[in-house]
Formats: C-alpha cells, sequence, structure tokens
C-alpha cells in the first residue's frame, strides 16, 4: 500500500545498516530563530541508555554515569564542529561527497556516531560499564543497525518502517525509539505548517520502562507545536492505561 501510494518502505533488519543516525540533528525554531536544539538531543540519548540499562542491568542510570554521558555528547557533537549555531550543520567551502564527488556550497557535515560516544565513554572509568553494555549496539554487531551515518532519502510524503524481521521485544523497542528520535529531527521538525501524523504500532512497549514511556509522552507534547498528531497502537491496553506517563 506505501508503495501504491509513492511512498517510502523501508526495511530495518539486524546485522544491517539501516541508514539511520541516533545523532542527526536539524533545526528547530525559538522564537523567530532557528537553532540547534543539542540539550534536548542529549535528553533523547540519556532516556534511551537508561532504557538499555534497565533491560539488561536491571538499573537505571547511576548519577556518574548521566554526567559522564552528558559530558561526552557535548564533546563529540564539538569535535564536529557542531554547535546551537544552524550554519554548524555545515562544511563551510564545501566538501566531498558520498560518491567521491566534491560540491560547492552548504554540504552537511558527518555526525557523531554510537561508535564516537562508546569510544570516549570506555575512556573514563565512570562510564566503563555502560561502554561495554554498548558493544552489541556497534556497527555490524547484533543491534548495530543505527551506528551509521544517514542515507534515507525522506522526501516522500508516507514513510514506513517495517520492523517485522526483529523478533527480540526489547531489540524492536529499541529500534522504534530511535526511529522515532530519527522521525522527529527530519520530519517532525521540517514543514512546520503542514498537518502530520505519527502513527507508533507495538506502542505497549515504551511503557515497559519508565524512561521510554517518558520519551514517547514528550514527544506527543511538543508534536503539537509542529502540527503533528501522534497515533499509537497497541494489543495490550491495559499495560498502556495503567502507566503515568499515558
Amino acid at each position: 500500500m506505501v508503495n501504491t501510494l509513492g511512498g517510502n518502505y523501508i526495511k530495518i533488519k539486524q546485522g544491517e545498516s539501516s541508514g539511520i543516525n541516533l545523532f542527526d540533528l536539524e533545526p528547530d525554531i525559538k522564537g523567530n530563530s532557528e537553532f540547534l536544539n543539542i540539550l534536548d538531543k542529549v535528553s533523547e540519548i540519556r532516556a534511551l541508555l537508561s532504557t538499555i540499562t534497565r533491560n539488561y542491568l536491571n538499573r537505571p542510570l547511576t548519577v556518574k554515569e548521566i554526567t559522564s554521558l552528558e559530558i561526552t555528547i557535548s564533546e563529540i557533537y564539538r569535535e564536529k564542529g557542531i554547535t546551537t549555531d544552524v550554519n554548524s550543520l555545515y562544511e563551510r567551502n564545501g566538501g566531498k561527497l558520498d560518491n567521491k564527488k566534491f560540491a560547492i556550497g552548504k554540504i552537511k557535515k558527518k555526525m557523531p556516531t554510537l561508535t564516537d560516544l562508546q569510544k570516549k565513554l570506555y575512556s573514563k572509568e565512570e562510564s566503563k560499564e555502560l561502554a561495554e553494555l554498548l558493544i552489541p549496539f556497534l556497527n555490524k554487531n547484533s543491534i548495530g543497525m543505527f551506528d551509521c551515518q544517514s542515507n534515507i532519502d525522506i522526501n516522500s510524503e508516507l514513510i514506513a518502517f517495517d520492523l517485522s524481521s526483529i523478533k527480540d521485544e526489547f531489540t524492536k523497542l529499541y529500534a522504534s525509539f530511535v526511529i522515532m528520535s530519527w522521525i522527529w529531527q527530519k520530519f517532525v521538525l521540517k514543514n512546520r505548517k503542514d498537518k502530520k501524523i505519527v502513527a507508533v504500532d507495538e506502542g505497549w512497549t515504551f511503557v515497559k520502562f519508565k524512561e521510554s514511556a517518558e520519551f514517547l509522552e514528550t514527544l506527543a507534547r511538543r508534536g503539537r507545536k509542529h502540527n503533528v498528531s501522534l497515533i499509537i497502537a497497541s494489543q495490550f491496553i491495559q499495560e498502556y492505561l495503567a502507566n503515568d506517563e499515558r
């Protein structure tokens, strides 16, 4: 149906690069000015990693891990020359494209990746355990689908993500979390005057963990300012309704 309507159908598979990068940024608006909302991105990544530690270590992030994570994310953006200034997203004098050709003008910089984050976290004693936990999520490992640069063309008005090949429940939640974060940057923040819909199937998986439930609730609230309606589909309505962030 998506193909028939001229949409973009994207299948996510474990062990294969998805072309989606968790660290992507697009201009946001505050008042009448555009800026890069790095602080919100830090919050998203912190919520994602705390969801991961709850699943695998049965605990949230520690205070030291939160502090290390906050500092490290800011560092890896700064090392790419990316600040809150929208112009910092682009190379000043053009650059080399993925097809090995050169272009003059606004060429978007390569974003930080999960590998960049993991390496820096591992270099700090207070976040070594967190860094080790992230190894399966790195490129070419079992859950490394999102440790890459984004290369998906999303000019279509209809985009569908297929997670049917992922059987593990938590891996599917992880994939949904990253995709939702990416959709916010690439879809919600653009064309703000247009009415948009984001539909999430298996929404009950988000409410299993405090941080992922809060993330979904935050997107619903923030989306109102961008003409976005969030639709949640769930087969387990009681789990969803019993959660405070519903």
